[in-house]
């Protein structure tokens, strides 16, 4: 699998050069890049993390914001299915 790019400037640049709007292209750029950059903190500290003050085992809380992030994200492609955007 090739390495994502997560800079938002060019991710962004490049849906606008695809045409999007300019709010929903900063909008999906937000939550692609909020994904792929939690999802790098999964795969560098688990799933399950040490709490930096106790070092008792947690919920790595990037899992949150993967989700979240991969939410907005299926909300846009149904968006854009339906022909909204």
């Amino acid at each position: 699998m090739g390495e994502v790019n997560t800079d938002r400037a060019m991710v962004l640049q490049r849906l606008l050069d695809n045409g999007n709007d300019s709010d929903v292209a900063q909008m999906y750029a937000d939550a692609f890049c909020e994904y792929h950059e939690a999802m790098e903190n999964i795969r560098r500290n688990g799933a399950v993390c040490a709490n930096p003050r106790t070092g008792a085992p947690l919920e790595n809380p990037y899992l949150k914001v993967r989700d979240k992030a991969r939410a907005q994200l299926v909300k846009f492609r149904r968006v854009q299915s339906a022909g909204l955007w």
